[in-house]
């Protein structure tokens, strides 16, 4: 089954503040120490069970091989020193489009807003790049995640797979309980 796409559309609007909660940092690949070894550890809870993703391969084949990669848009969030979060903005300067890549918050951190301050630093980037319009991919499961991205602008696309309308429904009902 496909994943889910979201689009997002640059409303013109400035940049909001991130405002982070006291003991949370921002820093890029370049900025976090052992970046590729915090990135692994990360992404290894994307699926619905904890899973060791690989090294330094993985990360290649997933982010490096990526065109248009830049890894000062590979961003952390870090907890009182731990690295907690991860978000990549992906821009095609060209076409003026943007990929959100790789959201992930490892399951000790999730429930206090960061996917939400994740998905703020991602917008933002998509701004200050110059992008047009954005999309990320996600799954019908992840209902927490679905909700910060709707709260970030992001918008279902019902039309790319003939079964999305429904998976959506599916979801909103989920949501609207």
């Amino acid at each position: 089954m496909a994943q889910l796409i979201m689009n997002w559309v640059n409303d013109g609007r400035e940049n909001r503040e991130v405002i982070l909660p006291c003991g949370v940092e921002i820093k890029t690949f370049p900025e976090l120490s052992g970046a590729l070894e915090a990135w692994l550890d990360i992404v290894r809870y994307m699926g619905q069970t904890e899973e060791k993703v690989g090294d330094r391969e993985h990360y290649d084949n997933i982010m490096t091989s990526r065109e248009n990669y830049n890894e000062d848009m590979c961003y952390f969030l870090v907890v009182d020193g731990q690295p907690a979060a991860t978000v990549t903005v992906i821009c095609n300067y060209s076409e003026k489009k943007g990929y959100v890549h790789m959201v992930c918050c490892k399951p000790q951190f999730r429930g206090r807003g960061l996917g939400h301050i994740l998905n703020e630093v991602a917008v933002n980037a998509l701004k200050r790049e110059g992008m047009k319009t954005a999309h990320l991919t996600t799954d019908d499961w992840r209902i927490p995640a679905i909700k910060t991205y709707l709260r970030s602008e992001f918008k279902p696309d019902l039309d790319s797979e003939s079964d999305f309308k429904d998976r959506w429904d599916k979801i909103y009902s989920i949501i609207n309980g």
